[in-house]
């Protein structure tokens, strides 16, 4: 793959990752005074979709090597720890390289509960690593949902940007 391939690859992620922070950012509780004292209990990972998107589409392109630096630079964009992203981003990539033939074979369903249980694992490492005190099993479920229902669009406009652009 060219630079100009993992140019927009990284683009997307880093778009996703983006639009990540800016709904993390809104919090609904300042709006609804009934759900004032509850806990937060939304969490999207569309960055980490991207990415499992872009692996899962284009095996043979995105190897380990791809993740450890995709995973870098989001880390040192967004601030996070250094290594947190791409040690997920380099399991994930080993995982779907296992079963890339087999995925090929699930439902859009069967990727749908993959991938959204995918991020939710991503989201539950980052929550009992980062901060513990606000791990809630509730922000998982409502965040699987989220995920679930992220995923399809994700799928589909990735993939019309791939046979558009790659």
């Amino acid at each position: 793959m060219n630079l100009r391939g993992h140019t927009i690859i990284f683009a997307t992620i880093f778009i996703g990752y983006w639009f990540d922070e800016l709904i993390s950012s809104f919090d609904i509780r300042t709006y609804l005074l009934i759900i004032e004292n509850a806990s937060y209990l939304m969490e999207t990972c569309i960055g980490f979709l991207i990415f499992c998107y872009w692996v899962y589409a284009i095996p043979e392109n995105l190897h380990s090597s791809s993740a450890l630096f995709y995973g870098l630079l989001i880390d040192l964009c967004f601030g996070d720890a250094i290594g947190f992203h791409m040690l997920f981003f380099i399991a994930t990539s080993y995982v779907i390289h296992v079963y890339a033939l087999r995925f090929r074979l699930f439902s859009y369903f069967q990727l749908i509960i993959f991938f959204a249980g995918a991020a939710v694992f991503y989201l539950a490492c980052k929550y009992l690593i980062f901060s513990p005190s606000n791990y809630s099993y509730l922000l998982l479920i409502f965040s699987f949902c989220i995920n679930a229902l992220a995923w399809l669009p994700i799928y589909f406009g990735m993939r019309y940007m791939r046979r558009r652009l790659i």
